[in-house]
C-alpha cells in the first residue's frame, strides 16, 4: 500500500556533456614579512670605524737631503712598475729603507717647491732624523745598497754610509742619478758617534 503522505520522488536530470567544469578556488597566498637583521651592537670601546687619514709626507724627500751626511739600512727590494711615463709598463727596482740624516742642520720639507704650481715647505725635521720605511727608487742608491742588504739578510750589520749628490747625466732627457759619495773619516766618526745613541736594529 503506498503513502499517500510521501513526497513524489524527482527523477534525476542527465548530465549536461556540454557544460565546462567547475574552477576550483585559487588560494590567494598570505604575504609574509621577513623581518629585518637586528642591528650589531657597537663594541664596548665606542665606533671601531675612523675617517681616512690626511695625506701627509713622512718626512724629507731625496731632493731635501741633497747634500747631507745619509746612514741606509736597506729592508727589502721589490719590482714595482715604473712611474715614469717614459718607461710605461716596465718596472722598476723598489728599495724599502730607513734612512737617517746626520748633518746639516733642520731640513725643511712637507712641500714641493719644484711643483706646478710650486707650494712651500712647512715641516721642519731636526737632525738627525730618521725616516723609517722610506721607499726609494733610485736606481743608483739601490744598486749601492745592495751588498748591505744581503749582509743583512744575512743576520749581519748591513748599512750604507755616505753623502747624497748626483751622479753623471747620461742622457739629456733623463735626469742626473742620486748617487752616494764616499764617506770620509769624519764621516765615520759623526755615523758612529750617532749609532752609540740608539740601537741599530730597532724598529
Amino acid at each position: 500500500m503506498t503513502n499517500p503522505y510521501a513526497m513524489p520522488t524527482m527523477a534525476t536530470a542527465p548530465a549536461n556533456p556540454y557544460a565546462q567544469p567547475t574552477p576550483a578556488p585559487v588560494s590567494t597566498p598570505v604575504p609574509t614579512t621577513v623581518p629585518a637583521p637586528a642591528p650589531t651592537p657597537a663594541p664596548a670601546g665606542g665606533d671601531p670605524f675612523g675617517d681616512p687619514a690626511p695625506q701627509a709626507p713622512r718626512g724629507p724627500r731625496l731632493q731635501e737631503m741633497a747634500g747631507r751626511l745619509i746612514l741606509i739600512t736597506p729592508k727589502l727590494t721589490e719590482r714595482v712598475l715604473s712611474s715614469d711615463p717614459k718607461r710605461a709598463g716596465e718596472y722598476d727596482t723598489r728599495m724599502t729603507a730607513d734612512v737617517v740624516i746626520l748633518d746639516g742642520g733642520p731640513c725643511a720639507y712637507g712641500g714641493k717647491p719644484e711643483g706646478r704650481p710650486p707650494t712651500q715647505h712647512d715641516k721642519t725635521a731636526q737632525i738627525p732624523h730618521r725616516n723609517r720605511d722610506m721607499f726609494i727608487s733610485a736606481v743608483g742608491i739601490v744598486s749601492q745598497s745592495r751588498e748591505a742588504l744581503e749582509k743583512r739578510q744575512r743576520g749581519e750589520a748591513g748599512m750604507v754610509l755616505g753623502r747624497l749628490g748626483y751622479g753623471e747625466q747620461k742622457r739629456a732627457d733623463y735626469s742626473a742619478p742620486w748617487l752616494l759619495s764616499v764617506p770620509t773619516d769624519a764621516d765615520r766618526a759623526l755615523a758612529r758617534a750617532y749609532l752609540a745613541t740608539v740601537d741599530p736594529f730597532g724598529n
